[in-house]
């Protein structure tokens, strides 16, 4: 006996494999390590050389003076207690305003400080129309606050931001449009389970007040049986709105403590204590406790150039940290202010948290304790403090801590960005009248800071073309024959992973002389990703770009950066690191959303309207357009229209440096110095990364195609041996004396079933020889007892020596020309035998392979193997038949030829696969080896995972041994069928694809959850392509693997009913196990290791059915003693 194939008795080999493995595993990590620290370890160089505008400061003119002693006494004397008012609990109004991103911050943030919530979410058109305008958001936040503040709409007389005076007086006067728009507003308020309305109008003629006050009478004639409210606002400083007067109509009124320089007029104080007190005074005078709330101010005014900004207090505080001063407390009027100048003077007021405490403090003094908060999102956060502070009765407030600004300060024009100032708190210091309690003085030690974002590039009649997203093999070369066509510069923003792809593309674009920048590595959304992971992103796209084209980029712009608008943390801190990194940001204001692919003439005129509307207030210098990321088509048609009309308007195209007045070496730098080795240990690394993805995606393909002409070719070729069979099974007139040998270990509960089938076969001239492989259960005793008495039944009790020793042994005793070799878990049909034998009527036959049937199809592991057994192996054979390239004829049901088993001598031992074995080499003898799909033979099958893996490792690892056994087969060329179509689809399909599958399927799953993550980062305008691609090829592919399969079960002869939902399952999970295994046998291969047959565990579940009619025993066994006598 000789050695089986791969063993090593020295295990010599399995030293030198694992040392291999350990070699190389060593070289990984050190490639991985050198490659992770030239990546995690890329210096950051210094800022470019950008200038951007600074605002420069002002002396303050404050309004300082000396109060009035009167004014003096009732402000800062001791305060006596205020009389009591009908409230039980002083009620909080803040104003809201919708989509106001600050507003719903404050009302997310304090609602819970708040009675009541006024959106001003409703407003009157001229015809009468009341207009709403829905915000989700505030809906959300207040149907989930655990504190819930009745919900009190605004109406307002205002049309695109105008107000509307007259148009709403003629509107009140006329009774019939008056009650529809009572009528209206009521159905609202039912709608929406309101609390009441507040109304709104301003800039009121004076005549129309009492048709004013006959709405709000009347609305509140129909609001009152239900318990809701009616209020209005009013101006404290005009003397036609009477507060006694609407005090009788409204319920309650909401006096607007503000506004004593307003925006149509000259600079001062927006609401000085003097102002406030005397106004106050005779707004209350004959009102009864409990009708006014207050409405305090909360906001700045800019005044420049003949007009004002309304700012909120954090812009306020911002705009004097970016003009290098400091806001300044007035005494006199207990409001503060500052002056800068920025091209034209700018004088600033504020009504900060300062102010509106001592607003409160003199509230007290006129027992007032209702306050409105004119606007939610444009309060000194301090404001808070001061209102539970205030609620609280004697406290005073800690005004000294300013939380960071929540909005972006963008200054300057122009989309090269740069970040100067993160978020940081700021801090001041105020001082408190002792008797009254009322600030006496506050100084802003440190002010708060939001993101502040510098900005240039503004250049008349330039502008830039850059693309995002590439570079893509197919639509990159096409804008790069463009522009070059024409002259024009480019700015590519690339994304690593696919410049690691195109490398010849990043190079040329290079070489012609345009710009390349960062665009991340994978394209991720960085406002989701640690510092650290954003710095990662950046280094490998600057390795890459560097080991590709030799120089580093300086230029960044952030995947999902949509303009050069920053508004949000999200978008900023992106830019922060990448500038702490060294590069400069890149932003956009020209973006026609080619991405969408709206179509060519959207994108043509979409960009040239938009580089056309640039003005002072913003700039259109550059174009956002894509070169990767999808289909590009329409950008590619679309360039040379745009190019072409933006010149023939007098535009120039300048590469993006040059926007930031910079040089093409500055933006890219020649790498030089430490970086250059760095970059040289990267290039092979680069470059091996580059092949590796090469080749799974060329792998993937050609696995992808080769799998479906394999499928496709072995259904053609079955179907055209079932109709017409070319070559038919010959007529069953061949009646030599057949053995039939069982080979056997311990196999108690199943040899006497499979013995009875034999038995029970319709041919009848048989010697059946049990071979007993030193079974360690009853499996001889069953058969002694059972067939004692047989003739046809001999049974050999052997040493154990694996199962092609029994087999060799068991022939030794065989008597028949032909033997027929079948496990002891498998059942025969009664006509397998005569079916198997007729075939031998041929004398080229050497074999003839039987048609193998799971038997015990009891669970899931079952059924899907009985689905192979007919999709693969018999499909697959019965295939091959056509081509004489039969690999195997399967132990469990197949015929010998004993001339052709004496021939190659008898079983072969060396390898576990001994059918397989020995099916190639009678072949390589020049036998001839048929396929009988009439043949049928039920086995039984392993009915768990482990025990089907241990069965298929050995079967993988037979396979092995055979095809590196007869090798020769492929050098030599003979026989044919094997040596060009069985054994390298073997090698082929069965070995080497099942070997890299799990890359195949690493780098299909890798894909599937790139496109899903760019779906949902992207959407599916831009990604539509690619999974409409990925869908055809996975639906094509199972389409004909679904066919195939109703092939092979059309073609089997039982007609068994095709599962198409069992066949794919059993295709995209079974086929895992069955990739392990020959990994392991390959494995096991390499390191020489000696691999025996083990054993399965038996259920003797087989179900065959009914063996159907056969003699009768007793005159049975008579006749076969006299066929089988010596």
């Amino acid at each position: 006996m000789s050695a089986p194939i791969f063993f090593d008795p020295t295990g010599n080999r399995r030293v030198r494999v694992r040392r291999f493995g350990f070699f190389m595993l060593v070289l990984a990590l050190a490639a991985s390590a050198v490659f992770a620290t030239t990546v995690a370890t890329v210096p950051a160089p210094p800022p470019l050389p950008i200038a951007y505008e600074h605002a420069q400061p002002l002396p303050f003119r404050a309004q300082i003076g000396h109060l009035t002693r009167s004014a003096r006494k009732f402000l800062f004397g001791r305060a006596a207690a205020p009389a009591p008012t009908p409230n039980a609990k002083p009620i909080t109004v803040g104003f809201y305003t919708p989509w106001n991103d600050d507003s719903a911050t404050s009302l997310q943030r304090h609602i819970d400080r708040l009675d009541w919530v006024a959106p001003a979410n409703l407003s009157v058109d001229a015809s009468g129309a009341l207009k709403v305008e829905t915000d989700a958001r505030f809906e959300r936040i207040v149907a989930t606050a655990l504190h819930r503040p009745l919900v009190m709409p605004v109406l307002q007389n205002t049309l695109d931001g105008d107000w509307q005076g007259p148009q709403t007086a003629a509107l009140l006067a006329n009774p019939a449009r008056r009650h529809a728009l009572e009528a209206q507003t009521l159905a609202y308020l039912d709608k929406t389970k309101a609390a009441g309305v507040m109304v709104d109008f301003e800039t009121m003629p004076a005549a129309s007040l009492p048709s004013l006050r006959l709405f709000l009478s009347e609305l509140r004639a129909q609001l009152t049986p239900t318990h809701r409210l009616v209020s209005v606002t009013m101006p404290m400083d005009n003397p036609d709105w009477s507060t006694r007067a609407f005090a009788q109509a409204a319920d309650r009124l909401v006096l607007m403590a503000y506004d004593e320089h307003w925006q149509g007029g000259t600079p001062g104080p927006i609401a000085s204590n003097p102002w406030f007190v005397q106004k106050l005074q005779h707004a209350l005078a004959g009102l009864p406790r409990g009708k006014a709330i207050v409405a305090l101010g909360e906001y700045a005014y800019d005044w420049h150039d003949g007009k004002a900004d309304a700012l909120t207090v954090e812009e306020a505080w911002l705009s004097a940290h970016d003009s290098g001063t400091t806001p300044q407390y007035d005494p006199m009027s207990g409001n503060t202010g500052f002056s800068y100048v920025d091209g034209s003077r700018h004088d600033v007021w504020m009504l900060d948290a300062a102010a509106t405490w001592n607003q409160m403090k003199i509230l007290s003094r006129l027992g007032v304790g209702d306050i409105a908060l004119w606007r939610l999102g444009s309060e000194d956060p301090g404001f808070w403090s001061a209102v539970k502070a205030w609620h609280n009765g004697g406290q005073l407030p800690n005004l000294k801590p300013l939380v960071q600004a929540a909005n972006v300060d963008v200054e300057g024009q122009g989309e090269i960005l740069r970040v100067t100032a993160t978020p940081q708190d700021g801090s001041r210091a105020v001082a408190f009248d002792k008797a009254s309690g009322m600030v006496t003085s506050e100084t802003y030690q440190v002010l708060p800071t939001p993101y502040v974002v510098k900005r240039t590039g503004a250049l008349p009649k330039q502008v830039s073309l850059t693309f995002d997203d590439g570079p893509d093999p197919t639509w990159t070369p096409r804008i790069l024959a463009i522009l070059e066509q024409y002259h024009v510069p480019g700015t590519f923003f690339m994304v690593g992973e696919n410049a690691l792809t195109n490398r010849d593309l990043v190079k040329r674009i290079a070489d012609d002389g345009d710009e390349i920048g960062n665009h991340s590595y994978t394209h991720p959304n960085m406002a989701e990703e640690a510092a650290t992971g954003i710095g990662l992103e950046l280094n490998a796209t600057q390795r890459l770009i560097e080991a590709t084209t030799g120089h580093s980029i300086r230029l960044f712009r952030a995947p999902y950066f949509g303009d050069a608008e920053p508004t949000t943390a999200d978008e900023l801190v992106p830019a922060v690191v990448a500038q702490e990194h060294g590069y400069t940001v890149v932003g956009l204001h020209v973006d026609p959303d080619d991405w969408q692919r709206p179509g060519v003439q959207h994108i043509i005129d979409s960009t040239i309207a938009q580089v056309e509307s640039a003005s002072p207030d913003r700039s259109e210098n550059v174009i956002l357009l894509h070169d990767g990321g999808g289909d590009r088509s329409q950008t590619v048609e679309a360039l040379p229209v745009i190019i072409q009309r933006l010149r023939a308007d007098g535009y120039t195209f300048v590469p993006t440096s040059k926007l930031a007045g910079l040089t093409h070496d500055q933006v890219m730098p020649k790498v030089d110095g430490v970086n250059l080795a760095a970059v040289r240990a990267d290039i092979a690394l680069f470059a091996v990364l580059a092949a590796i993805l090469a080749g799974l995606n060329w792998t993937f393909f050609f696995a992808i195609s080769l799998g479906v002409l394999r499928s496709v070719g072995l259904a053609s070729l079955a179907a055209m041996l079932r109709r017409p069979r070319p070559v038919e099974a010959p007529e069953d007139t061949c009646q030599p004396l057949v053995t039939v040998i069982i080979p056997a270990y311990n196999e108690e509960r199943v040899i006497e079933a499979s013995v009875r089938r034999v038995l029970e076969s319709d041919y009848r001239h048989l010697q059946v020889i049990v071979a007993d492989d030193g079974s360690k259960d009853r499996t001889s005793a069953i058969v002694s007892g059972a067939f004692a008495s047989n003739p046809r039944v001999e049974l050999l009790t052997l040493v154990n020596g694996g199962k092609a020793a029994a087999l060799n042994r068991a022939l030794l005793q065989a008597r028949g020309e032909i033997v027929v070799a079948l496990d002891a878990d498998t059942q025969f049909e009664v006509e397998t035998i005569s079916r198997l034998v007729r075939w031998f009527a041929d004398p080229a036959i050497g074999a003839v392979a039987g048609n193998a049937k799971v038997g015990n199809r009891v669970n899931l592991v079952t059924r899907w193997q009985g689905v192979e057994y007919v999709t693969a192996q018999n499909l697959e054979r019965r295939a091959l038949t056509k081509l004489d390239a039969i690999m195997v004829v399967p132990g469990a049901v197949g015929a010998w030829r004993r001339e052709a088993l004496d021939d190659v001598g008898g079983y072969p031992e060396d390898t576990l696969a001994e059918d397989q074995d020995l099916t190639i080499a009678i072949q390589r003898k020049g036998w001839k080896v048929a396929y009988d799909e009439d043949a049928v033979a039920w086995t039984e099958a392993p009915e768990s995972f482990h025990a089907l893996s241990k069965q298929r490792f050995r079967w993988s690892f037979g396979t092995l041994q055979c095809l590196w056994k007869h090798r020769g087969t492929l050098r030599k060329g003979r026989p044919s069928g094997l040596a060009f179509i069985g054994m390298p689809q073997a090698w082929l399909f069965q070995i080497v694809f099942a070997v890299i599958s799990p890359a195949i399927d690493l780098a299909l799953l890798i894909s599937i959850g790139g496109t899903a993550l760019r779906i949902s980062q992207h959407g599916w305008a831009q990604t539509q392509t690619d999974v409409l691609r990925m869908g055809a090829y996975w639906l094509g592919f199972t389409l004909v693997d679904l066919a195939c399969g109703w092939v092979a079960y059309r073609l089997d002869p039982r007609k068994e009913r095709f599962r198409p939902f069992l066949l794919l399952a059993q295709r995209f999970i079974y086929r895992q196990l069955m990739y392990s295994v020959v990994i392991r046998a390959v494995g096991a291969a390499f390191a020489g290791k000696g691999i025996g047959w083990g054993k399965l565990e038996r259920t003797g579940r087989v179900n065959a059915g009914p063996a159907g009619a056969a003699p009768a025993p007793a005159a049975a066994d008579r006749q076969a003693e006299l066929e089988t006598a010596p």
